[in-house]
């Protein structure tokens, strides 16, 4: 999971120093137990933002949400003069665990799905919507396909919901897309391009041999069935 803190770098250039480290205060009372409390561990932080992990997918998915929350608790106080928004992304898939750190795919993928949701959101990949044990729990939907930076295919992203006038408000207007159908892979892909001639080739075979049968049949009714001509002598 990467959170991302947007907003900081105003509150810093218009209120100053004192009032950008008491937002990265608020900021860590909320991430912090919400990671810690949902079964996570705190890898890092990357400048106002976080990279942590999970076993369990749902156990992430209830972290964001409680982070989202406690974000919307915190402008609602206001506190600060602008609003503060969070961006989460979410992926599964395996990793190397190296010291206190981890690296690899799987950790580009979060990172590139945090960087393509919109500010106050929670995007997550398939893989990590597919993992989630109940999905009754939280209201999550396919909201559209992103391209991640340094990736060929697009994604299909999902969206948790967090804020209730929001799930109710969507609910209700029915706006949830279907998921597109999987693209075929490129196993897929060539066995069509091969079985596809092959196909053809078949058929026009079955053809010539259908063909061939009924062209029989009609010379042989000719021939059973013609009148024979009498012999001039």
């Amino acid at each position: 999971m990467f959170t991302d803190l947007k907003g900081s770098t105003s509150i810093a250039e218009t209120e100053g120093d004192m009032v950008s480290r008491m937002l990265i205060k608020e900021h860590n009372d909320i991430v912090m137990p919400a990671i810690q409390q949902n079964n996570g561990v705190f890898i890092k932080s990357i400048g106002d933002g976080t990279l942590s992990t999970f076993e369990n997918a749902l156990d992430a998915v209830r972290a964001a949400v409680r982070i989202q929350r406690g974000m919307d608790e915190l402008n609602m106080a206001q506190k600060f003069k602008i609003p503060v928004l969070m961006r989460i992304g979410l992926h599964s898939g395996m990793c190397i665990v190296e010291k206190n750190d981890i690296f690899g795919d799987a950790v580009n993928t979060a990172s590139r799905f945090e960087s393509s949701a919109t500010p106050g959101d929670i995007f997550m990949s398939e893989d990590t919507y597919n993992a989630l044990s109940d999905k009754s729990e939280i209201y999550c939907r396919f909201v559209k396909q992103v391209t991640l930076k340094g990736k060929k295919e697009p994604y299909n992203a999902y969206k948790a919901f967090w804020n209730p006038q929001e799930i109710e408000r969507d609910r209700i207007e029915g706006a949830a897309p279907a998921a597109p159908a999987p693209k075929p892979t490129s196993k897929l892909k060539l066995i069509l391009i091969v079985l596809i001639p092959l196909l053809l080739v078949l058929a026009l075979t079955m053809r010539d041999k259908v063909g061939d049968q009924v062209g029989m049949g009609n010379e042989s009714r000719t021939i059973n069935y013609s009148i024979p001509i009498p012999d001039e002598k």
